[in-house]
């Protein structure tokens, strides 16, 4: 199946703040799905291609860092916007390792949901603060 709107792909290491996050956009209409790694994540995208993947950059198994050089190398999925999330790092390297943006945690979720607004669109404008 390929991607469709208002699907979104995290990928954290963390499985709470995995859940926050989620739970933050599935309130704003979208459809989350989650990966505690980045093979896990890259296994996900063979399935399904989503709007917009939220990648932290420091996890076991694969890094954020690997998982954005192999989307970047796969053709039906180099377009796919992704957005890191880490408390490692700055928005000028994010936008240097060709990531669409970059939030900090800890995540200030009215932060994520505008980020992820400006980048897939699709928030119901009466769930929007």
């Amino acid at each position: 199946m390929d991607g469709y709107d208002g699907y979104i792909l995290v990928v954290d290491d963390d499985a709470d703040h995995r859940a926050l996050l989620a739970e933050a956009l599935e309130e704003t209409g979208f459809t989350v799905e989650q990966a505690a790694n980045g093979r896990l994540a890259l296994d996900r995208l063979e399935e399904h291609l989503p709007s917009l993947v939220l990648l932290d950059l420091k996890m076991p198994v694969m890094s954020g860092w690997a998982v954005l050089e192999a989307l970047q190398k796969m053709p039906r999925a180099a377009a796919i916007p992704v957005l890191i999330i880490s408390a490692y790092g700055f928005e000028w390297e994010a936008e240097l390792i060709g990531a669409s943006g970059y939030i900090s945690k800890p995540v200030d979720l009215e932060v994520l949901r505008s980020k992820v607004h400006g980048l897939v669109g699709h928030l119901h404008p009466a769930l929007l603060h």
